[in-house]
């Protein structure tokens, strides 16, 4: 268990909120002190849970909801002054829910692509979908993976609804047995009406999905029960919590968030937006304008397991290349090297699921490990900048965080040139369960949010 311990000398005044982070492929937790505004101690652990990686991309929740359990338990038995607690993870995935809460299903989760398998007449089930209703849902969202499993007997009898895998989570440590999410992680299964906080009911109904099966939304900063007589708050969405957890001047900022895929985001207020790029629910009646690229820091993991495997074939060791080819970008990037151009689009996108990446303009001086990493780099940044360039309106600022920027300082220059902004990296660590932490101390009125993680006040 990786923890980083900033400060556990804490007096009886001091006042803790928790954050539980369940993400793609770690758990991840943070204990806050709202006193003093600072964090306190981080944990990330990885879940290894993957049961299928392929098209059809699940994880155990049995594996999740144990390593979860015991990073929280942990916590409960460390530190005695916890106000709050707060929840957020991946968006997009579900899992299906009995009638006792209970889950009888793997987490289908965001890279699923089942919904993408062309059928018998050659049309997929997102085909169907925009058929039917005249909107797109894109694959991995829950509302498309739930129709493709409905259409192919695939929905468990027990089944009586879906939730994320954190309001899953939730659900356990307050046990209750019907789910109640959040707008932020709703809007993620597609067929949301984002203005009106709501599922589209005609929509549903068109494909033959009962309402009562969907789960009960609320647009509030709300507790859904207690745990140990702790309050806990509503799970959000990962992208939003990131957000609250990072920027601190949120009006005038961009926010880039680089994990196993990547995401760029900036607050508005309610508009009208192209198809590629969307606009989320976020907290206090605003929205986040948000482009997703499916890629992001697998992309680079890519590179890594390409030279990894050379490497063993080469009769080395079986160990991490990612020192190398950071240095091998670094060394490039110093040179004034350009790269190859590498378009990243390596699992397709939201609107082309169909697109592959590629690898061109290669001649025989730039043919070469270096320009192959820093051309995929400079790859995923132009990913980002062209979502960027579709939210209609500029900022002056970016916060950047996630693992794939803090540890690279040629992606941090390469996205400052590309954006023509100076680059601030996070000090925190898990901004996603920092954001949820802050979040949860709001929802029982402990402090107050104002225009940005910098900015909140406490109350009492």
């Amino acid at each position: 268990m990786n923890t980083n311990n900033k400060n556990t000398s804490l007096n009886d005044n001091t006042a803790l909120s928790v954050g539980i982070d369940i993400g793609t492929t770690t758990v991840s937790a943070v204990v806050y002190d709202i006193t003093d505004k600072k964090q306190i101690e981080a944990f990330t652990v990885p879940h290894d849970s993957y049961v299928c990686s392929d098209i059809f991309s699940t994880q155990s929740v049995s594996k999740i909801m144990d390593i979860a359990e015991e990073i929280f338990n942990r916590i409960l038995k460390t530190y005695p002054n916890i106000f709050s607690i707060g929840l957020s993870g991946q968006m997009h995935g579900i899992v299906y829910v009995d009638s006792n809460g209970k889950s009888v299903s793997d987490l289908m989760n965001w890279q699923d692509k089942r919904a993408d398998i062309p059928l018998e007449n050659g049309t997929t089930t997102c085909e169907l979908i925009e058929e039917i209703t005249g909107e797109r849902v894109s694959a991995g969202y829950g509302i498309a993976t739930h129709y493709y499993n409905m259409t192919h007997g695939l929905v468990p009898d027990e089944a009586t609804s879906f939730c994320s895998i954190m309001d899953l989570f939730g659900m356990k440590i307050c046990g209750l047995n019907k789910p109640l999410i959040h707008t932020t992680v709703a809007a993620s299964f597609g067929l949301f009406d984002i203005k009106n906080g709501a599922f589209k009911s005609e929509k549903l109904k068109l494909l033959g999905i009962d309402e009562s099966f969907v789960p009960v939304v609320t647009s509030e900063s709300c507790v859904i029960g207690k745990c140990n007589g702790i309050p806990v708050s509503v799970a959000l969405g990962d992208n939003q919590a990131s957000f609250l957890g990072s920027v601190s001047e949120n009006a005038d900022s961009i926010l880039v968030n680089i994990g196993t895929g990547s995401q760029v985001s900036a607050v508005s207020d309610y508009r009208e937006l192209r198809d590629e790029v969307e606009l989320r629910p976020f907290i206090e009646g605003k929205y986040l304008i948000c482009g997703s690229a499916l890629c992001g820091g697998f992309a680079y993991s890519m590179v890594e397991k390409f030279f990894r495997s050379y490497a063993v074939s080469a009769g080395m060791s079986d160990e991490s290349q990612y020192e190398i080819i950071n240095k091998l970008a670094y060394d490039a990037y110093e040179n004034g090297e350009k790269g190859l151009d590498v378009d990243v689009s390596f699992l397709g996108k939201r609107n082309e699921p169909d697109k592959k990446g590629s690898i061109i303009n290669i001649d025989r001086q730039n043919f070469t490990p270096s320009s192959l990493v820093l051309g995929v780099l400079r790859g995923m940044c132009n990913e980002l900048y062209d979502l960027y360039e579709c939210f209609g309106e500029k900022k002056t600022r970016m916060v950047a965080s996630g693992g794939a920027v803090k540890k690279n300082i040629v992606l941090q220059k390469l996205l400052s040139e590309r954006f023509g902004m100076t680059v601030s990296i996070n000090s925190i660590d898990e901004e996603a369960a920092t954001g949820t932490a802050l979040f949860s101390a709001c929802a029982i009125g402990k402090i107050k949010y104002k225009n940005g993680f910098s900015e909140f006040v406490n109350c009492c």
